[in-house]
């Protein structure tokens, strides 16, 4: 089941802009500004078909990337940028709904090889791990994970055991 992997020049409208080494601070707010309004829960315009778009996280998160001089120049260098946290360090990005869990909280399905749990949201696999996803983040010994139907988030605590094994 693909999932929606956003990118931060898209999500803020600035495709066009991908390329420029020039792209100022003021351009970049206005297009948050404006991802903001475009993409609020209470103002977006409704669709009746089913699409998928940004959260106000994922907008806060490609404002903050880009608009950061160091970390838009990990992400430009990036080949396939996906959605993922910046390095961690003492100006985090916060994170509206984060609840936390243990791994072995979550329903672990055999045909996908995933981890998943319900969102309060109502989206029955709201929050979905993979085992690579783990890996990444073995030293750490958590992960964030969005939700997939709202902009909810979910710490998954884990720890690796004696015969290498997620647990």
């Amino acid at each position: 089941m693909p999932t929606y992997q956003p990118d931060h020049y898209t999500i803020l409208g600035l495709d066009d802009q991908r390329q420029n080494a020039a792209l100022g601070a003021q351009t970049i707010k206005h297009a948050y500004k404006k991802a903001l309004l475009r993409h609020h829960p209470d103002k977006a315009v409704k669709s009746p078909a089913k699409t998928t778009r940004p959260s106000i996280d994922d907008i806060a998160l490609a404002y903050k990337t880009l608009s950061d001089p160091v970390l838009r120049a990990d992400y430009d260098r990036t080949p396939n940028p996906t959605f993922t946290r910046p390095a961690q360090s003492d100006d985090r990005v916060t994170l509206t709904g984060l609840e936390e869990a243990d791994l072995d909280d979550l329903d672990f399905d055999v045909d996908d090889g995933v981890w998943s749990r319900g969102c309060r949201c109502g989206q029955r696999r709201g929050f979905v791990v993979a085992e690579a996803e783990l890996e990444k983040h073995v030293e750490l010994g958590e992960l964030v994970t969005g939700c997939r139907g709202c902009s909810l988030w979910l710490k998954v605590l884990f720890a690796v055991q004696t015969d290498g094994s997620v647990g």
